[in-house]
């Protein structure tokens, strides 16, 4: 489940009754998903259903000044405003249905997952799980209708890799480094190939650095003996 709709469709599929959901804005979460990662792959929900979402995702609008992040006072008072005005606009998400976006996105996934675009990238794409899966398609939407970009790539690399850092060459435009700050594994080669496959233009050189950062003159956290990576 990804989002507050798919929460209430359950519910009611499930007879449970609306008071016996509660949300409450999630403590830790992902920007690229509405749902604590704890729902995206449950197909059931317990009684009694506490669910953690991350307002700011659709409905900033609503919840910018209820939620400020100087705002402090009254926590019981905002919290039961929280709850009802996420059950409403629930109730209005289930009228509306899935967006268009959602929809192309959903249809991508299941073309991956299916091994429409091959055995090769229905073994990799079915490495990512849940946020992941998220950023990879809202990605993929976001270069059909811009094209591809070096800032995309970097973007949705980092998100995914979060120590990962994406650097051009002042002596070719079209060298790429690429510090992934992981240890090189089967798994995560291949997560990282997947995304370079569909994400940088085929132009790119990029070179691959794992667990070790290669030197740079003038920056001396990188010049480190035994942690540098030779080029």
């Amino acid at each position: 489940m990804n989002y507050l709709w798919e929460i209430l469709l359950q519910a009611k599929a499930q007879g449970m009754a609306e008071e016996d959901i509660q949300f409450r804005q999630a403590r830790s979460y992902s920007p690229y998903i509405e749902l604590a990662e704890e729902f995206l792959n449950i197909t059931r929900l317990e009684e009694p259903c506490l669910v953690e979402l991350n307002p700011n995702y659709r409905f900033q609008k609503v919840f910018q000044e209820l939620f400020h992040p100087d705002v402090t006072d009254y926590p019981a008072l905002r919290g039961g405003l929280f709850q009802l005005l996420i059950h409403q606009i629930g109730e209005n998400d289930i009228r509306a249905g899935m967006t268009r976006e959602e929809y192309y996105k959903k249809m991508l996934g299941r073309a991956f997952a299916d091994g429409d675009y091959g055995a090769g990238k229905k073994e990799a794409y079915a490495l990512f799980q849940g946020s992941e899966r998220e950023i990879l398609l809202e990605g993929l939407l976001t270069m059909y209708r811009e094209g591809d970009s070096i800032e995309l790539f970097r973007r949705v690399m980092t998100a995914l890799i979060p120590r990962c850092i994406v650097y051009g060459s002042n002596d070719n435009p079209y060298e790429i480094l690429i510090y992934v700050g992981r240890r090189q594994t089967e798994m995560l080669e291949k997560k990282v190939q997947f995304v370079i496959a569909h994400f940088l233009n085929i132009r790119y050189q990029p070179e691959l650095y794992y667990e070790y950062h290669f030197g740079i003159i003038g920056m001396e956290e990188t010049m480190q003996v035994g942690e540098i990576a030779i080029c």
